[in-house]
């Protein structure tokens, strides 16, 4: 479980740096593609990622609450991290400019998709009754 925590705080930690730096807009797509830091394609992974992710994390949340699992303060604490990096990739799907500034799309797709093959692990964990 450390695993997922670690990736998911890496994730945070990426997007955070990666906003404060400035890009190169070189081969970033069409011509009528208004945004400089990120492609359509780029939006278009994390939106296929969130079309699998969002339901993996809506069962996990529901396995921890059913389970008893809101009592481990790590458990929480990894959900509500998941929770924000979706949010935060609904909103840069919704609107590609809040990625402006970041400097390195392709890691933040991986992450995300790093994200979503650790779901199984975390559904599995909180599938069953929480131990102290």
């Amino acid at each position: 479980m450390r695993k997922i925590l670690v990736l998911m705080m890496a994730l945070v930690m990426t997007l955070s740096l990666a906003a404060c730096g400035g890009a190169d807009t070189s081969g970033t797509g069409a011509a009528d593609w208004p945004y400089k830091d990120v492609t359509r394609e780029q939006i278009e992974a994390i939106s296929d990622v969130l079309a699998e992710l969002v339901p993996l994390y809506n069962e996990a949340a529901t396995a921890a609450k059913e389970n008893g699992w809101e009592a481990d303060e790590t458990t929480v604490q990894e959900l509500h991290v998941l929770y924000v990096l979706i949010e935060t990739a609904k909103a840069g799907v919704a609107d590609p400019s809040e990625y402006e500034g970041v400097t390195d799309m392709v890691t933040v797709v991986e992450q995300y998709q790093a994200l979503l093959g650790a779901m199984p692990d975390m559904i599995a964990k909180v599938s069953k009754p929480y131990e102290k």
